[in-house]
């Protein structure tokens, strides 16, 4: 049911072996306690975006990380503390100046269908 979601920009996939990346965020999260048959993880890559100033050449890297309501904001924040570690480790050595984000929303449990 948790859905990690990573929008990028198409640039950064020649710098960042992007199906690497997504299989680190898979597993921290599942790490973080998460059962691993039960998250969703996916890559979109962004042909165009805007960031910032010039020293971000355009690249950036965002991750939402859909939850069912419920839980705390330290639960949260230990969910995606690894997720975003495991994001910075990809672009620290190829694009230190990538915008990297990352935010945890919740998905009503009466609107999403299981």
């Amino acid at each position: 049911m948790p859905h990690i979601i990573l929008e990028y920009s198409a640039d950064v996939g020649d710098h960042v072996e992007i199906p690497e990346l997504l299989h680190a965020m898979h597993n921290a999260l599942a790490d973080a306690g998460i059962d691993k048959v039960r998250i969703k993880t996916r890559g979109v890559a962004l042909p165009y975006a805007v960031v910032g100033e010039a020293q971000h050449n355009g690249h950036m890297m965002h991750a939402t990380l859909l939850l069912l309501e419920g839980r705390d904001v330290a639960t949260k924040k230990s969910y995606g503390d690894p997720i975003f570690a495991a994001m910075k480790e990809a672009v620290a050595s190829s694009l230190p100046a990538c915008a990297v984000t990352l935010e945890i929303r919740d998905m009503s449990k009466d609107t999403y269908y299981l």
